[in-house]
């Protein structure tokens, strides 16, 4: 009987390695696939850099640089910059563990290839009319930082970055987001549940989150703050690798959701299902 109790505690439990995935073996088929992945993933980013930035470098490389969140663009690009590579980073690392590479493994990939992205954008920005900024790498290099330390510090995993995309001019592939920025919104998504005191936290629904957003508006010319609910879809559990990894790469986007914008100089703006 005692024997049967465990063997039963025991399979409601399942084992789980880096990332919630489950352990496999290194000649399972699911880590080939992740490698192929992890593949077109460099590919992917390679080749959005070059339509975005490299296919018309016909310009001497130049430096420029903005004065932080205050330049043309009313700063939107450096959370933008910052977003980037720390999605590349968890994209990464979430792929390789779901792949059964190691957790070491994992987190020097997403550091080498998340970086290498940045900074290619950035040499990319140089020959294109925008220029080197070295404010852009600092942001590029900041993901790649942050997102490594949610791996070393736990508690970090209840502030997460999502953004938010709806473009008047609809979509266009490769995506290149520098074109409408007014369409951009980057959160940062906080995981109440786990964040507030113990008594309070565990009346609050696990999967219902609040999130505060930064964007830009009219072309460009107008600052935009948002505070809303986000959900996290991480929440609802599965047991199953192939739908863990697609919610965590879900989970990297906010979906429409109640929310408030504020505009200076405006009345605030409400919407139950907050596009952009």
């Amino acid at each position: 009987m005692m024997l049967w109790c465990a063997c039963s505690t025991h399979a409601q439990e399942p084992v789980t390695g880096p990332g919630g995935f489950s352990p496999i073996d290194s000649l399972s088929s699911r880590h080939t696939v992740s490698t192929w992945m992890l593949g077109g993933i460099v590919t992917a980013s390679l080749v959005d850099s070059y339509f975005a930035w490299w296919s018309n470098a016909e310009r001497p490389f130049s430096f420029y640089t903005e004065d932080w969140l205050n330049g043309p663009h009313l700063g939107i690009d450096k959370p933008g910059h910052f977003f980037g590579t720390y999605f590349i980073f968890h994209l990464v690392r979430d792929v390789m563990l779901w792949g059964g590479y190691g957790n070491a493994t994992a987190n020097w990939w997403a550091i080498g290839l998340s970086s290498f992205h940045g900074l290619s954008v950035e040499i990319g920005d140089g020959f294109s009319p925008y220029g080197f900024d070295y404010q852009d790498l600092l942001f590029n290099f900041g993901g790649v930082a942050y997102a490594f330390l949610q791996t070393e510090f736990p508690y970090l995993q209840n502030f997460n970055f999502k953004f938010s995309y709806w473009s008047s001019k609809g979509l266009k592939s490769p995506a290149n987001f520098t074109e409408d920025y007014d369409a951009l919104t980057i959160w940062l998504s906080m995981n109440m549940h786990e964040i507030l005191p113990e008594p309070v936290g565990k009346f609050w629904p696990e999967f219902l989150q609040v999130a505060v957003g930064y964007g830009v508006g009219e072309h460009e010319t107008k600052r935009e703050f948002v505070i809303g609910l986000d959900f996290n879809l991480e929440a609802f559990q599965f047991h199953n690798d192939d739908v863990l990894l697609a919610q965590k790469i879900l989970n990297t986007m906010h979906f429409p959701a109640p929310a408030v914008k504020f505009t200076p100089r405006r009345e605030p703006t409400y919407y139950l299902f907050h596009l952009r």
